[in-house]
């Protein structure tokens, strides 16, 4: 594939933020792009065909297919909170269907979008490949896109799997507003005694890694990490990201501990139906305090992948667009 021929990609979960930046991507090089998501509000301003519909229903995702040369599958239920039947009918039931609806339709090539959460133990991580698996998983999210990899790399179709980190950019609902969530209350949590480095990326910096997958000639069953290439700490992410959207809370220190004793609390009143998502998590609080960054050297070696835009540049343009 190339990008002076239009091609024909069905986009999943094209009205959540990855989704909808790769339609527009993909309508800029001039490709057919139908695209599918939940959202008829925000499908409506794609400038693409769009489908609402429900993946996890096996007869609606086959009903709504059509021929194609390429899938991406960007749709997943993605938090870091929810019941483990939700994750598994949106993640994993979900891939199900849209690879049977690949075998009807006879498209051979799927660009699966999975995640590093999957790494995720509670300890300190530098440069983790992806052979990494875990003993457990941390939530039923990482569990279930685990099983999602296994359902697509178990197929017979041509697949490609991307694992990126701490996605933020245009049409973000997750990274920057959560962080905004937590300011809005006056203060951004630290760890006492942690400042860990993490990896995070520009939504444009995954879409091109996309496009990379679905244009080069690359091994059938490929796994690619992708970040920005530009480890972090996160109380610098924290003010670059405050910066961005002109906020100024102050930081305040609390011990692992403590911040671990309040999210097991928020947890167990969120399973108990009081309250809903936990503003803090075990999952999140274990973020904020373990080492995470991810090896790219087979994204660059066998994608050729770099990044093009920086983590700087990434945040103003997401500024620019709130405007």
């Amino acid at each position: 594939m190339g990008s002076t021929l239009m091609y024909k990609a069905i986009v999943t979960g094209a009205t959540g933020g990855l989704g909808r930046n790769l339609c527009e991507f993909l309508v800029e090089k001039n490709w057919e792009v139908l695209a599918f998501g939940r959202n008829e509000s925000i499908g409506s301003q794609l400038d693409c065909r769009f489908k609402a519909f429900d993946l996890t229903s096996t007869e609606e995702t086959i009903k709504a297919f059509e021929s194609a040369d390429i899938v991406f599958h960007c749709a997943a239920l993605s938090s870091p909170w929810g019941s483990y039947g939700d994750f598994y009918m949106h993640n994993v039931e979900a891939t199900k269907n849209v690879i049977k609806a690949m075998y009807q339709y006879n498209i051979k090539k799927l660009v699966h979008v999975s995640t590093p959460s999957i790494y995720f133990n509670f300890t300190h991580q530098i440069n983790i490949n992806e052979e990494y698996i875990p003993q457990k998983f941390v939530n039923s999210y990482a569990k279930t896109k685990y099983l999602a990899e296994q359902e697509v790399l178990n197929s017979s179709l041509h697949t490609v799997i991307i694992r990126p980190r701490g996605i933020f950019g245009e049409y973000d609902s997750v990274l920057v507003p959560r962080l905004e969530k937590l300011a809005d209350k006056g203060f951004l949590p630290l760890i006492e005694g942690y400042d860990p480095l993490i990896d995070v990326t520009y939504v444009g910096n995954v879409v091109y890694a996309m496009y990379l997958c679905a244009t080069k000639d690359i091994a059938d069953k490929s796994i690619f990490n992708i970040t920005n290439d530009e480890p972090i700490q996160i109380s610098e992410l924290f003010k670059m990201v405050m910066e961005t959207i002109d906020k100024n809370p102050k930081y305040k220190k609390i011990s692992y501990i403590k911040m671990m004793t309040i999210a097991k609390v928020m947890e167990f009143l969120s399973k108990c139906g009081i309250g809903k998502e936990p503003l803090v998590t075990q999952y999140g609080v274990g973020v904020m305090s373990y080492d995470q960054t991810l090896d790219l050297t087979r994204a660059k070696e066998e994608l050729g992948y770099k990044p093009i835009v920086s983590i700087k540049e990434g945040l103003k343009r997401y500024a620019k667009s709130r405007n």
